[in-house]
This record gives C-alpha cells, sequence and structure tokens, in this order.
C-alpha cells in the first residue's frame, strides 16, 4: 500500500511494478527550469500533447463503471466490473467482480438534474452518494491509483508525444468547504507520481485547473452537472474567484516543494469558462493567476488560458502582446463535431473540410485556431504574435457522430440492467480507420496553422476510454490501431509531412456509409449553445456562407455586422491562396451534389440501430 508522511510519497508494497514509484528528487531538483521557448519557424518545437482526462478529474462518459456503485459501495465491500480502467489487478486481495455479487449488490440510483433515475452524474454526486465520505475516498483511491500506469506514459513517448495535460480539480488540496460532498482521497500523491514518471521519461506537464467552485460553466466536467450552462455560478461570487485564485497559488506552491518545477512547465488557469463570463471579472482572474504561477515556477513558464469559446473576442490587436509579459502565453481552444446536430450529420469529407474552415481559418469563424492573435488586428490579421499570446488547442478528438451524453443514458441504463456497458467491445471497420487517420491528420494541421505563424501546438483528448462506445476519443488505441500518427519530429509541421488541411480533403473516401449518427437526426437541436448552423456550402472554400447565415456561427455573423457595415464578404487573409479558392470550388461540385439525400438516407437507414440501442430502457 501507498502511504504519505509529510506530502512525501513512500512505497510500501506495490503489486506491480507498472505502478511503482519513481526515484523521488534530489534537492538540487528542486529549482524550476525554463519552459520550452518560442522559438523561430526555423527551428520550432511543436507541442503535440495528449490530455489524461478522466483521472484525477473524473468524467463518466470515460470511467462509466467508477459512477456505477451499488449498496455493496456503500458499505465498503468493493467490486469491479470486467475491464474498468480504474480496478486493481486480478491477483490483488481486495480484488472482485461485481458480477459475483449483483445478487446482494443493488445499484445506487436517484433521480439526476434532468429529473431521471441514475447513477451519480458527476463527481459532486458521486461523493454524495456515499454516506460515509471516508468509504468513498477508498473507492475513489484505487481509481486514481490504478488508472494511469507507467506504461501508458512510454506509449506516449514511442508514439512521438511531447507533453502531457493533467485536469485535476479544485478540491485536489483540500479545499472542501461545509455542505460540499467532494472527495479528496490521494489524488494528490498519484499526481506526483505522475509527475516522476514523467521526469524518467521526458515529458512535460501542463496541468489545468479543470474546475471551480459554484462552477464555471455548468457541464460535468466542472464537477457538477447542473440545470443550465453559464459562468456566473462561479464569476459572480467573489469567494469563488478567490477561492480559484488560491488553488493556483496551493498547487504550484507544492509543486515546487515537491521538486518537481523542472518537469510542470506550463499551466492552465482554468478549464472552459462558459462565454457568458463578466469579461472584466474573467480578464482580471487570469492576469493574477499568470503572476500567481510565475512567482512560483519561473517567468518562463508557460500559462495557458481559456477563449470563453470565441478566440476571435481577444483578437483586439493588444490584448496579451506585450512581450516583457506575456511571453509563453497561449489562449487555448477546444474543438469537437460531436456536440451540435449539424456537424454531427456531415459526410467524411465534410467533416474535414469544416475543419478546414471553421476550425481554421481567420476570418471564418470566431474560434478558428487562426482567428488569434495578430498585432495588426482586429483589421489585417497577417502580423502574428512572436513572442506575446499564441495559440493552443488543448482540446479535440477523433469522433465525429455520437452525442456523448445520449450514447452514456444507455450505457449506464445497459450497466444496471445487464452488469455490463454497452458496446464494449465495440469495433472500428478499416473503412471507418481510414476515415478516421485522414481526420486526425487534418485536424493537426489545422490547429498547427503553421503557414499562418500564430499556433504553437495541440493536446488530444484524451489517453484512454473504457470501452468501445466512445473509441474515437482514445489517443492509445487510435495509436494501437494506426488511426492516429504523430509527425516523426517535433521540429516539422504537420503540414509538411500530411499535406494542407485542402489536400487531405481529396484523400478522404466519401463513404457516407461509416458516419453512424446517435441520436437519431433531428431538426430540433435546442442544446445547441455554440450556435453551429451548417449548409451543404460548408464545404466551399471562401466560406461564403459560414459568413453571411447560410451557416457557421451566429456569434461571428454579428461580429461581422460590426465590422463591415456594407454587409460586404470580408477579404480572405493573404495566406489563403488562390489555389484554395480553386479547391473549394471542385469541393462544391464533388461534396454539394447529392448532399441533401444524406440526411434523409441517415434518418430513414439508421432507424432500426437506434432501436436496437433503446431497447435498455432509456429514451435519448
Amino acid at each position: 500500500m501507498v502511504s504519505v508522511q509529510d506530502a512525501t510519497i513512500t512505497n510500501d508494497n506495490e503489486h506491480h511494478d507498472d505502478y511503482a514509484l519513481p526515484t523521488p528528487p534530489s534537492i538540487t531538483e528542486t529549482l524550476p527550469l525554463p519552459a520550452t521557448p518560442i522559438v523561430t519557424s526555423r527551428d520550432k518545437a511543436w507541442i503535440r500533447g495528449v490530455n489524461v482526462g478522466g483521472w484525477l478529474t473524473l468524467e463518466r462518459y470515460i470511467v462509466p463503471y467508477q459512477f456505477a456503485i451499488t449498496s455493496c459501495h456503500l458499505r465498503g465491500d468493493f467490486c469491479w466490473y470486467a475491464d474498468a480502467l480504474g480496478a486493481p489487478p486480478v491477483t490483488h486481495p481486495d480484488y472482485q467482480l461485481c458480477s459475483d455479487v449483483r445478487d446482494t449488490c443493488e445499484p445506487v440510483q436517484k433521480p439526476n438534474v434532468y429529473g431521471n433515475m441514475d447513477y451519480p452524474f458527476d463527481e459532486y454526486n458521486l461523493g454524495a452518494a456515499f454516506p460515509d465520505p471516508r468509504i468513498g475516498a477508498q473507492w475513489l483511491d484505487y481509481h486514481f491509483r490504478y488508472f494511469l500506469s507507467r506504461s501508458d506514459l512510454e506509449r506516449l513517448v514511442d508514439a512521438k508525444v511531447t507533453h502531457v495535460r493533467i485536469p485535476i480539480p479544485h478540491w485536489i488540496m483540500g479545499d472542501v468547504q461545509d455542505g460540499e460532498p467532494w472527495i479528496v482521497g490521494s489524488r494528490w500523491r498519484y499526481f506526483l507520481r505522475a509527475l516522476g514518471w514523467c521526469r524518467e521519461l521526458g515529458l512535460k506537464v501542463w496541468p489545468d485547473i479543470h474546475t471551480a467552485p459554484g462552477s464555471q460553466n455548468g457541464f460535468d466536467n466542472s464537477g457538477q452537472q447542473l440545470p443550465g450552462v453559464s459562468c456566473r455560478g462561479w464569476a459572480d461570487e467573489p469567494h469563488n474567484v478567490a477561492r480559484s485564485l488560491t488553488v493556483i497559488r496551493d498547487v504550484v506552491d507544492e509543486i515546487v516543494r515537491e521538486g518537481y518545477g523542472d518537469v510542470v512547465t506550463g499551466f492552465g488557469l482554468l478549464n472552459e469558462p462558459f462565454k457568458d463570463c463578466p469579461r472584466d471579472v474573467y480578464l482580471n482572474f487570469i492576469d493574477q493567476g499568470l503572476d500567481i504561477v510565475r512567482e512560483a515556477l519561473g517567468p518562463e513558464t508557460a500559462v495557458y488560458v481559456s477563449d470563453l469559446f470565441s478566440a476571435m473576442s481577444f483578437n483586439d490587436g493588444s490584448w496579451w502582446l506585450d512581450p516583457s509579459r506575456y511571453n509563453h502565453t497561449y489562449l487555448d481552444s477546444h474543438y469537437y463535431h460531436v456536440f451540435a446536430e449539424h456537424p454531427r450529420a456531415l459526410s467524411p469529407r465534410q467533416h474535414i473540410a469544416y475543419t478546414c474552415q471553421s476550425e481554421y481559418h481567420a476570418r471564418l469563424s470566431d474560434s478558428g485556431s487562426a482567428s488569434c492573435c495578430y498585432t495588426d488586428a482586429p483589421v489585417y490579421n497577417a502580423t502574428p504574435s512572436v513572442d506575446g499570446v499564441q495559440r493552443l488547442i488543448g482540446e479535440w478528438s477523433a469522433a465525429t457522430d455520437t452525442l456523448p451524453v445520449a450514447m452514456l443514458d444507455t450505457i449506464m441504463a445497459h450497466i444496471a440492467t445487464h452488469g455490463t456497458a454497452l458496446r464494449m467491445n465495440r469495433t472500428l471497420s478499416t473503412a471507418r480507420q481510414d476515415f478516421l487517420r485522414h481526420f486526425v491528420h487534418a485536424q493537426m494541421v489545422a490547429y498547427e496553422a503553421a503557414d499562418v505563424g500564430v499556433g504553437a501546438g495541440w493536446f488530444y483528448w484524451t489517453l484512454k476510454m473504457e470501452g468501445g462506445a466512445f473509441a474515437e476519443w482514445d489517443f492509445l488505441r487510435g495509436v494501437e490501431e494506426g488511426w492516429i500518427v504523430l509527425p516523426a519530429s517535433h521540429h516539422t509541421p504537420a503540414q509538411a509531412e500530411f499535406g494542407t488541411c485542402y489536400e487531405i480533403v481529396f484523400q478522404t473516401d466519401d463513404d457516407p456509409s461509416i458516419i453512424d449518427e446517435f441520436p437519431p437526426p433531428t431538426d430540433d437541436d435546442a442544446n445547441n449553445w455554440q450556435g453551429v448552423v451548417l449548409d451543404d456550402d460548408v464545404v466551399v472554400s471562401h466560406g461564403q456562407s459560414l459568413l453571411s447565415g447560410g451557416g457557421g456561427r451566429k456569434q461571428y455573423n454579428d461580429s461581422i455586422s460590426e465590422n463591415d457595415t456594407a454587409g460586404r464578404v470580408p477579404t480572405i487573409p493573404s495566406h489563403q491562396t488562390p489555389s484554395h479558392w480553386m479547391l473549394g470550388t471542385v469541393l462544391l461540385i464533388l461534396l454539394v451534389v447529392g448532399a441533401g439525400w444524406r440526411w434523409q438516407r441517415q434518418r430513414s437507414t439508421k432507424q432500426a440501430d437506434y432501436e436496437q440501442i433503446e431497447e435498455v430502457g432509456i429514451t435519448v
């Protein structure tokens, strides 16, 4: 068993070498070293990282079994489901299968935030489910100890990964106030263990504070799913903002005290605060957070901050561009295709074209990778920041067509009814893997934005997944199956190895049969807070539909009306060459013709599949 004495890990008895503790740092290693410097384009070292999601900040779609607790768990009589990622080795004396005790262990369910009977939805409710928080801590400690192994990190190194981003909750250092059910457990000791492994393997660690008191967004990844999405539960309470700053200080101070300042070369201040955050509150928070991090870890430490889901709103020609204060800073965006109905319905080539258009262009999206940060903004967007803030894509995946929360409803219901997660052994066809490989390459190229000069790199979400339902999110599986391949050198931009984003479109077989949209297509997308409305013209390289109301994000259409009162389509930046226009014309011919019937085809041909999935008794 692992024990802690004065915040120092000691190794009493490990059951498997893959989880053994690294050699602790010596006193001579306690001073922080400079983060990777931003260098010229001739010798640029790209950030190519992977998130360790679902580990120290649990998310149910990553580890559904960890939330599928029973009455036996509440008594401390733990059991595990086969293939659970956080389970101890089968040789562990505490290990037993839940399938062996189903007759005596009842699922622990209660109404969730939507009024449906369910297992705990998030960490807040998972902690609240345990009458004795000490038992809850014991249950979670198995997960913290066994979810991440040293061999996982070795596989990242073999895949040419340079960085890992580790989400940590705001209560990791024990900030739990009266009435809050957060379970602290041993997260910190295993975080330190991971830092030791990363030092030995040469990986840089960029943790981020993933949650906030009051919830910074209302998502389950904030620790607590709320009825509505908003930043105001955090931002409108000065006490909550102050707590977040205190957490940042406590974490970075302890990292230095433990001697890992050379490993933690970057730090994220707060994950995904929602776009309704009062701007003055947020800007003041990140300025203070920047100072706190660098006071502890050193002035060269990288600091990355969320874009409030609108990177372009920061592109004013002045924000964080002063190199004397804002060198090695990054504006962080997260891109996914699965959280709105229209993107989920795109064909393979359209998915990639959408990446090339909406998630890249400097003027075709309010949050594209090239939409910030320029010294001559917002008029020209031609001169990128070099020593001030740059762009970072902190989360993206290969998922295209399955809404996690909808599929997760059926997965949890299947566990309660049958004792196993739905689609646990799902496989990916050769045709789908081929598309995923091109989709991944296109995203790497678009998010690095090498031809523009504002991008610094990216982090894939996420390291691994429990089961096959969400296989496209699983980095290690992607590497193993060959649909995730990184450039051979971190000094070579992805575009130099894989081609331009548009060229990758033509390399992709546009077979609509490999798209398996779930839930069924609908014209009513009530949860589309992103404002994503697409039409067939999304594939045209000039992107007029994204600017004029035919498609794209309404928020950006509003900003165009402010900057272009005549209603003209703005000029495409100079780095968009005439060949891109020609490619767009060809794309229009190849992809738009017949696109209308795809939607109806999906509606009619997938119903049997949906009905089969829904047989478990949950309406999605």
